[in-house]
């Protein structure tokens, strides 16, 4: 998995293993303080992502292009 995903998806699935194992007591996973965290950590990662990531459109430096192959 490490070849085509990446460190970060090998870190991920270690982690969210974490999480899991912790949330379980007895052999019984509370599933919904499991996914509720998993949720929480997305929209804070696309809080993130909209507050830096800043796109700049320039439709003038398109219209000098060619389009042909």
């Amino acid at each position: 998995m490490t070849m085509v995903n990446g460190v970060g998806a090998w870190v991920g699935s270690i982690l969210s293993g974490m999480a899991v194992d912790y949330f379980t007591i007895d052999g019984v996973k509370d599933w919904q303080t499991i996914w509720l965290l998993f949720a929480g950590y997305s929209l804070i990662l696309a809080f993130i992502f909209s507050v830096f990531f800043k796109y700049k459109h320039e439709p003038e430096k398109m219209s000098h292009k060619s389009l042909a192959h």
